[in-house]
């Protein structure tokens, strides 16, 4: 058994020669035109194209690339969770693919001879963990996960892999639980070691001093989260992957503000971590197009770490210079930017209708900066939307700016907020600096 690695979260799992590619990212621009690769990329989608199945752990475009799923053979069966919402189901069969494989959780699927893959909800679909990471509320649960993110553990003759993908420690702690009684150890984990959002680099309100001191405060939770998945599972080996990114476009100066480590900087950081916590794991890192094999215990190639310098200059030269989809495909010129506030009132109401689905209102307000001399004020109750001045905010409250053409595409349902925030497309001014979770869940109905 051996995985080889390609990109971020894009790797094989190999087993006598049946190949299942996990999560395949093989373009540039995604999240409206702000993630990019580095080192560049050296695949393309054509180059994975003779797999046997393809896993889809969620729906992020990190992890399901529509232009790198235009580009695969329609007939490679695909496998991903059978979940209750079927926002991912739908998109793949819009794309083409022939046979889509549901797999329900702790459900064992055959993927050939000795080689099995389960396919396991975030949450383990415990109500109670999932209303607290914003699923469904614990009256009326069904026994599929409303969570969007999966775990695959893939077990090949005597060796187990287990794929986190972007699951956090905390909602996936009782599917852990299973795993560890089923296995009494992993022996390579797929850990993810970064948080993949807008803090800090998009909070205007932050000072640069506190913009990199939170940078360093959630780098080292996120490490602190990946060894717990480590420790918890016994893992032989863990592979640090997925949220390996850059930021283009006019955002390429945000870089220096992202929480997320360089490859390069791995090896410090977890040595410090694994001793203080006595975690005997080996760490494996690989470029490119390396992999490493379970029975022999080895990798391909040693791991070569990428030039600081070279990326800085390739980003400022190169990656600076892209453009963002609303500022070509839907670019809106000045000339035709109309007031929205109807759309805007409209789509409030589709956003109240699933708040009191879940019973929730806030005195939060999210007041809208499209930087046409006013701003929008969305309320999170069912007080109406209504335009107001420049400093007229009301207190609690989180003001996004946005270009304008984004907003449209937004509300058009051609772009989505959470997409829009994890692209570092939004910046943040809110007052008081607190974290209301429910403003930016809500936040996400607001759509046409």
């Amino acid at each position: 058994m051996k995985v080889t690695y390609i990109k971020s979260a894009t790797v094989i799992v190999e087993y006598n020669g049946v190949k299942v590619l996990c999560d395949p990212w093989l373009t540039d621009g995604i999240y409206y035109g702000s993630w990019y690769h580095y080192p560049p990329l050296s695949y393309t989608p054509e180059d994975v194209a003779d797999v046997d199945y393809i896993y889809i752990s969620h729906i992020h475009p990190d992890h399901m690339d529509r232009n790198t799923l235009g580009r695969l053979p329609k007939n490679i069966p695909v496998l991903i969770h059978d979940y209750e919402e079927k926002y991912l189901l739908r998109i793949i069969q819009s794309l083409g693919f022939e046979k889509i494989i549901e797999i329900a959780h702790k459900q064992t699927f055959s993927l050939s001879e000795g080689f099995t893959l389960e396919i396991l909800a975030a949450d383990n679909c415990d109500p109670k963990i999932c209303g607290k990471f914003f699923g469904c509320p614990i009256s009326g649960h069904s026994e599929k996960t409303l969570q969007i993110d999966s775990l695959a553990l893939f077990h090949g003759g005597d060796f187990t892999v287990l794929n986190t993908n972007d699951c956090q420690f905390e909602l996936a702690g009782g599917v852990c639980d299973y795993i560890a009684e089923k296995y009494s150890s992993i022996d390579l984990i797929l850990v993810g070691y970064s948080s993949a959002t807008a803090y800090p680099q998009c909070f205007s309100n932050l000072s640069v001093e506190k913009k990199i001191a939170e940078k360093l405060r959630i780098r080292h939770q996120f490490l602190e989260k990946a060894c717990s998945y480590i420790s918890r599972l016994n893992a032989k080996h863990f592979l640090p992957f997925a949220g390996q990114y850059v930021l283009g476009g006019k955002l390429f100066t945000l870089n220096k503000f992202r929480s997320p480590p360089y490859m390069e900087e791995l090896p410090r950081l977890f040595k410090a971590l694994l001793t203080e916590k006595n975690i005997l794991s080996e760490m494996i890192l690989l470029n490119s197009g390396e992999h490493f094999d379970l029975k022999e215990n080895r990798q391909s190639k040693l791991f070569v770490s990428a030039n600081p310098e070279e990326r800085e200059q390739y980003i400022r030269e190169v990656l600076s210079k892209k453009k963002f989809l609303y500022e070509t495909d839907f670019y809106i010129p000045p000339e035709e930017r109309t007031d929205l506030l109807i759309r805007l009132q409209n789509a409030h109401e589709k956003m109240c209708s699933r708040m009191k689905q879940y019973g929730y209102q806030s005195d939060w307000k999210v007041y809208l900066d499209t930087d046409q001399g006013f701003l929008y004020e969305i309320p999170f109750n069912e007080n109406p939307v209504k335009r107001v001045d420049y400093k007229k905010e009301v207190k609690p409250f989180v003001r996004i700016s946005l270009d304008y053409s984004l907003l449209i595409m937004i509300l058009d349902r051609k772009a989505h907020w959470n997409n829009a925030e994890i692209g570092s497309h939004l910046t943040f001014y809110r007052d008081p600096e607190e974290y209301e979770v429910g403003v930016y869940r809500f936040l996400s109905y607001l759509h046409n």
